[in-house]
């Protein structure tokens, strides 16, 4: 069927033929590309100006070292490419990890699909750091070395390939600091449209209920009542779950926490069944014999199930460290679902903040008697926080998120 369709779509006059905007992204797997991806693909589709297609990277085949594995990914990479070639518009979602493994891998893969491209769109996932690079002397500081001068030998040559041939190029960012330091990079300011990250459409969010899926998620975890906190995300060191578990000591007894996320692969040790985090969590947990009923390991989820606990949850919780990370899913995801916010003072949040300021509650990194302090007083039930939320979602959605890819897309098929 789907050839047929093809055949069709090329047997349809150029003046008639809808022109097609060709999305490359990570895609129906645990991954938080993808599941943006997978959100924003339901507004794609609604319009009726654009011929949209997903294209999904074999990001196993791609990061794999085996020489079968690379076989295979060539095989399925070049069908890629020849998806890219027939596009009129490729957008890219661009997290240097998902095309390759080495920096010459991966620029390769990216360069590619831009030569093959007629004009592209590229979303920013990851950006260049404009701060000196900080080496630490430990397994984790020589991964993010390693994982930052990676990206800047991605983005180096990106951002040459860019400047030689600006009009072919538009580019996509989370934040309004990102736009003004690719201005700094040499990317032109009209190429560049910033937006926060947002998932739920306004159909999904309308058919929402809170208490419903609270009692949902309550009864499936056996909690009888009572407060449910949430930390989402991937269980990494710098998401600072053991915050969220300090805090909870100083809280009620019936404030539980829910902990919604797996091990990213990248940090799962081999031939170990202990892994370093979750051991960490867990003697913190020990520590009060009581929390080992108030704290709850949901695990990895999919998209619905993700949205369920997150809607279910009293208050969300992200108690992240500083790592330079630019955007935040679950910060988005909780603002979409008007959820009351509590984040760690980074520069991450702090731009998010910015698009409508007391839509989060801060505390400072680490402070975990600021934050159950904040908790307790339900700061993000105020009636000015709710009425920033309320404020935020009317101008950023995932509608206006979907709609700025199609600007994006017409600005460029004007461009000569």
């Amino acid at each position: 069927m789907a050839v047929e369709q093809t055949k069709i779509n090329s047997q349809i006059p150029s003046a008639t033929r809808l022109p097609k905007l060709l999305v490359v992204s990570s895609y129906h797997r645990a991954c938080g590309i993808a599941q943006y991806v997978e959100f924003l693909e339901l507004p794609l589709r609604e319009q009726t100006d654009f011929d949209i297609e997903i294209a999904a990277l074999p990001v196993d085949l791609l990061r794999s070292q085996s020489p079968y594995a690379r076989k295979a990914a060539a095989a399925e990479f070049e069908q890629l490419l020849l998806k890219v070639g027939r596009a009129d518009i490729v957008n890219i979602q661009l997290e240097p990890g998902l095309f390759g493994f080495t920096p010459r891998r991966i620029w390769r893969n990216v360069h590619a699909i831009i030569r093959r491209s007629k004009k592209v769109i590229i979303t920013y996932h990851t950006v260049p750091s404009l701060e000196a690079r900080r080496f630490r002397l430990s397994r984790s500081g020589l991964i993010n070395y390693l994982r930052d001068w990676r990206g800047d030998y991605v983005f180096n040559r990106l951002f040459a390939t860019v400047r030689r041939n600006p009009k072919k190029f538009h580019h996509i960012v989370q934040t309004a600091r990102e736009a003004k330091n690719f201005g700094f990079l040499g990317i032109a300011s009209d190429t560049i449209t910033h937006r926060p990250l947002a998932f739920v459409s306004k159909a999904v969010r309308h058919g929402m209920d809170h208490d419903l899926a609270k009692q949902q998620v309550a009864s499936r975890l056996n909690i009888s009542s009572g407060v449910l906190l949430g930390c989402f995300g991937f269980l990494s060191p710098y998401k600072g779950i053991e915050v969220a578990i300090k805090a909870l000591k100083s809280l009620p007894d019936d404030h539980h926490l829910l902990v919604v996320g797996g091990l990213h692969p990248e940090g799962i040790e081999r031939g170990k069944v202990e892994q370093p985090y979750i051991t960490k969590l867990i003697k913190e947990i020990e520590q009060q014999p009581t929390l080992k009923n108030r704290v709850h390991f949901c695990g990895a989820l999919d998209n619905d199930e993700f949205n369920n606990v997150m809607l279910a949850c009293d208050s969300v919780v992200l108690p992240y460290a500083e790592v330079g990370q630019t955007s935040s899913g679950p910060a988005a995801l909780a603002l979409d679902m008007g959820r009351p916010l509590y984040c760690s003072h980074t520069k991450c949040f702090g731009e998010l903040d910015r698009y409508q300021p007391g839509a989060i509650s801060f505390f400072e990194v680490g402070n975990y008697i600021e934050l159950a302090e904040k908790l307790n007083n339900r700061e993000g039930d105020d009636p000015s926080r709710v009425a920033a939320r309320a404020i935020y979602l009317n101008k950023f959605n995932v509608e206006q998120r979907a709609a700025a890819y199609f600007a994006a897309a017409n600005r460029l098929l004007q461009v000569k």
